[in-house]
């Protein structure tokens, strides 16, 4: 019998889980913490240390399990990383902005441009960041 899971581990005594009321939360060390801001996602940034798609296909299969309609909120915690004006964040996190949708992207615009005009960013996040900039402004999305 396959059990049905319902959280996803990060690190030790630190996961991703889904709320009674829907909403989803990160458990630290027996605490609990909603996702909602930009600002309450670091506790999540080990994620961006995992491939998009495995991430994804975990959280899908959550959202599944207990029945929630809100898909995990994948540019916030790309936006909390590119904040927080880390080269390492900032390097993991452009890896995953490729599989966000338009809108999404637009979401992030701000953080692009500081990204794109910082000294903390490498070069490539740097290009990244111009690259997704661009695409932004031909599709017409502003933000």
């Amino acid at each position: 019998m396959r059990q049905s899971v319902t959280e996803l581990q990060i690190d030790v005594g630190l996961s991703i889980t889904v709320a009674d009321d829907g909403d989803w939360i990160v458990k630290a060390d027996g605490r609990e913490f909603k996702l909602e801001e930009i600002s309450d996602f670091y506790r999540a940034w080990l994620l961006l240390e995992r491939p998009y798609p495995d991430v994804k296909a975990a959280f899908d299969q959550i959202a599944l399990n207990v029945n929630v309609t809100i898909p995990f909120p994948f540019a916030k915690l790309i936006g909390s990383a590119l904040k927080a004006k880390s080269g390492q964040w900032t390097d993991r996190a452009m890896t995953w902005v490729s599989f966000l949708t338009e809108t999404e992207k637009a979401s992030l615009k701000d953080l692009f441009i500081e990204a794109r005009d910082s000294k903390w960013a490498s070069q490539k996040s740097r290009q990244l960041a111009r690259q997704y900039l661009n695409e932004i402004e031909r599709s017409g999305q502003s933000g």
